[in-house]
């Protein structure tokens, strides 16, 4: 996995993904606010929603359907309900006389038809319960968050190499190790870097003489 890939993960660790995941506020998700469009996304991936009463998993948002979300299943249809009623409208109220069917609004073709056919048929047997709707973390066997599970998920389908030993594996002191490590980082202080940065630092190279 790259640099990238590993950063929501570990910055949700830190952040705050262990509470949102054990937590869940009235009518949505965990809050994830202070979150980029990557790490939310990283979060929606990794939960699904275990169906109670309804009152609290969002009809239109949540992965409630047989651990998918509407958008998943009728892209076409959820994208025909304003961003207002998707924030609002929650299992339990939409399955109630079929109300999720009034939030439909703007140009409905016959592909949206189709998915909104489709949506009815998946729903239709669904039962509600007295228990509280729960998110369940996919990346644990008790489907409770951990960060460690989290930091593991972002390793998926990643490959290990075994250059590193080239650099700390090596019979070099322990300073010229240092060294190969940081300039494979490029983090070495070249003229060139010093002068990205607005530093002192010579015209010309000293050993080569070339600027």
């Amino acid at each position: 996995a790259s640099a990238t890939s590993r950063a929501p993960a570990s910055r949700c660790a830190r952040g705050g993904y262990g509470s949102a995941a054990r937590t869940l506020p009235r009518h949505g998700q965990a809050s994830t606010s202070k979150f980029d469009a990557e790490e939310r996304a990283f979060f929606f991936a990794s939960t699904t929603m275990q169906l109670g009463s309804g009152t609290d998993a969002l009809f239109w948002e949540d992965r409630w359907i047989g651990g998918r979300s509407v958008r998943e299943i009728a892209p076409l249809l959820y994208a025909c309900i304003p961003k207002r009623r998707r924030k609002l409208r929650t299992v339990a109220d939409g399955l109630a006389d079929n109300r999720w069917a009034r939030d439909i609004q703007g140009t409905v073709g016959i592909h949206e038809i189709g998915q909104c056919l489709q949506l009815w048929h998946r729903i239709a047997g669904t039962t509600l319960s007295a228990e509280p709707d729960c998110l369940i973390w996919r990346w644990s066997a008790n489907g409770v968050y951990s960060a460690k599970s989290a930091y593991t998920a972002t390793f998926a389908g990643s490959t290990t190499c075994a250059a590193w030993k080239l650099t700390w594996k090596h019979w070099a002191p322990p300073r010229i190790r240092f060294f190969h490590w940081l300039a494979h980082l490029d983090r070495c202080w070249t003229a060139d870097r010093l002068a990205r940065r607005g530093l002192q630092h010579p015209a010309r190279c000293p050993l080569c003489d070339q600027a």
